[in-house]
């Protein structure tokens, strides 16, 4: 049996998850490293890290991605840092496309495609998260900003 039958079943459909349980890409209390209890007053951590060193980034922008940018940033993070990526996942926003572009990424295994189109009064965003051990989050937000669309000349 070939890997793509085994693989290319379209098991995980993000776009599926997320209009079933729309705050899958939200990590769960606690699932962000960091415990949160009546002492504490920080509850706005993108970043935290766990015990064994694993932390979370959440990154997200209210404007719209470029998609070659993004494609191209996304396969050569998971090329050069992919042993550290336990998982990645998120939804983007393409300039110029009314359909989301959805993806998932475990260690050096990218998949992604766009998805349905965004609903009438939905708000547009772009999300990412990912957990992994020596991530660098000022690194990953400087790529993610970088994948901005440019808005055309006025």
């Amino acid at each position: 049996m070939s890997l793509d039958t085994i693989l290319g079943r379209g098991g995980f459909d993000l776009n599926r998850i997320v209009e079933l349980e729309p705050e899958f890409l939200k990590p769960a209390h606690g699932e962000d490293g960091h415990v949160h209890d009546e002492d504490c007053d920080d509850h706005e951590h993108h970043d935290h890290e766990h015990d064994q060193g694993i932390m979370s980034v959440a990154l997200t922008t209210e404007l719209p991605m470029d998609r070659r940018k993004i494609a191209r940033w996304l396969t050569a993070l998971v090329k050069n840092q992919g042993q550290n990526i336990l998982r990645a996942k998120g939804i983007i926003e393409v300039k110029d496309n009314d359909r989301r572009l959805v993806f998932q990424a475990v260690h050096m295994i990218l998949e992604g495609d766009l998805q349905r189109e965004w609903r009438d009064g939905e708000k547009r965003y772009s999300r990412m998260v990912f957990i992994g051990r020596n991530l660098d989050e000022a690194a990953l937000k400087a790529a993610f900003e970088s994948c901005i669309a440019t808005p055309p000349p006025e």
